[in-house]
């Protein structure tokens, strides 16, 4: 059996003397295979740590061609993850068995998550308690640690993702001040190309707070607009990581206020929970596909179950079924699933953290925060 399998091992690296073979043989295999198979040899190593392979495996997943697993990310300790279309046949008793422990970065043993700033292209940006910010891979353990800032101010906004224009990884964190009787929002942008924090003054004011939703290179918040100081509406503020600017998006749905803003796909969304707004009615999602007049509402719930009515909702993805995952908090914090088509919720999981759970959806890739290996999007 030993010479069968040296046999076999000498067999698949002979693959290396075909040019191109092995590459298209492995850019379509899924990270944990890659990740199992760069103990093979040396070769193998080298090919699958190449800037070129790890473009062409990105690639092939992004076009459907290889399998790349989505995953949900909870900021819990241990840190730990869910491939999320699984959960649609799951419930609170079983979905242990679909959770994976995640190896947080060696370098923050006793850390714990604060924050997740944002994820994008299978990197997860994330504010360690009292360490500082890192971007981390969680499916090839590769791991960044950021220069820390020259201030200890906490930001009321923050966001993270890829800068095509500049082929280059982007970290923003806003602050709202008081300058000389007038409202100024700064903006602090780092560069992993750079390797620096850059500073924008004279933005404007923008009241933002929160993660910002990333779509195509940008950065959006919702903003809730006032009229002699009660809330009357929102409007979409967005940032753009190529020209570092701000900009307002095009109008939302009709002029209210709304609750939260996320992508379902390609698609910008918007969310609004209705006792938020002393309304009566459940909550509803819109999308949006490049113009005003193609907002869309995809989901809605005229009502909600007594045990949900004052618990806040907040939409992270909608399965491939048509069920939306969610998170809830009340008395606890769970994640949840509502069926639209039968108007049902139920709990998939459940934590015991009362304070927060925050999450970030990823994608499996061999993408490097070191090396700033990414993929021609």
């Amino acid at each position: 059996m030993a010479n069968a399998g040296g046999l076999h091992k000498r067999a698949l690296t002979s693959l290396a003397d075909h040019d191109g073979v092995l590459d298209e043989i492995l850019a379509r295999l899924p990270v944990k295979s890659l990740m199992r198979f760069r103990c093979v040899c040396n070769s193998w190593r080298s090919l699958i740590s190449q800037s070129h392979f790890v473009t062409k495996h990105f690639t092939y997943a992004s076009q459907g061609i290889t399998e790349s697993t989505s995953r949900l990310l909870f900021s819990t300790n241990p840190v730990e993850s869910i491939d999320y279309e699984a959960l649609k046949d799951l419930n609170d008793e079983d979905s242990h068995l679909a959770i994976r422990k995640l190896k947080f970065p060696v370098m923050f043993p006793d850390s714990s998550i604060t924050t997740i700033i944002g994820s994008c292209n299978g990197l997860i940006c994330i504010d360690v308690d009292q360490e500082g910010i890192v971007i981390w891979n969680p499916c090839t353990g590769e791991a960044n640690v950021l220069p820390k800032r020259t201030d200890d101010c906490i930001p009321q906004f923050w966001g993270f993702g890829y800068d095509s224009t500049h082929d280059d990884y982007k970290v923003v964190r806003g602050y709202n001040y008081r300058v000389r009787g007038s409202k100024e929002t700064v903006v602090q942008v780092f560069s992993l190309k750079s390797g620096s924090w850059r500073t924008h003054e004279g933005l404007g004011y923008f009241n933002l707070a929160g993660r910002g939703c990333l779509l195509n290179g940008v950065l959006h918040w919702l903003e809730t607009t006032f009229t002699d100081y009660h809330p009357t509406g929102s409007r979409i503020i967005s940032f753009d990581l190529g020209e570092e600017e701000f900009r307002e998006m095009l109008a939302l749905p009709y002029n209210a206020c709304f609750s939260y803003i996320f992508t379902l796909g390609d698609c910008l969304s918007v969310y609004r929970l209705g006792f938020l707004h002393n309304e009566t009615t459940g909550f509803r999602i819109w999308m949006m596909k490049g113009v005003k007049e193609s907002w869309t509402e995809v989901i809605s719930s005229e009502s909600l179950p007594e045990e949900y009515e004052l618990s806040l909702l907040t939409p992270l993805c909608i399965l491939e079924n048509g069920e939306v995952l969610m998170v809830k908090i009340d008395n606890y914090q769970s994640l949840v699933l509502y069926s639209p088509k039968e108007q049902i919720f139920r709990v998939v999981i459940r934590t015991q953290n009362k304070w927060k759970l925050d999450t970030a959806i990823y994608r499996e890739t061999l993408v490097s925060p070191v090396t700033r290996r990414v993929a021609d999007i």
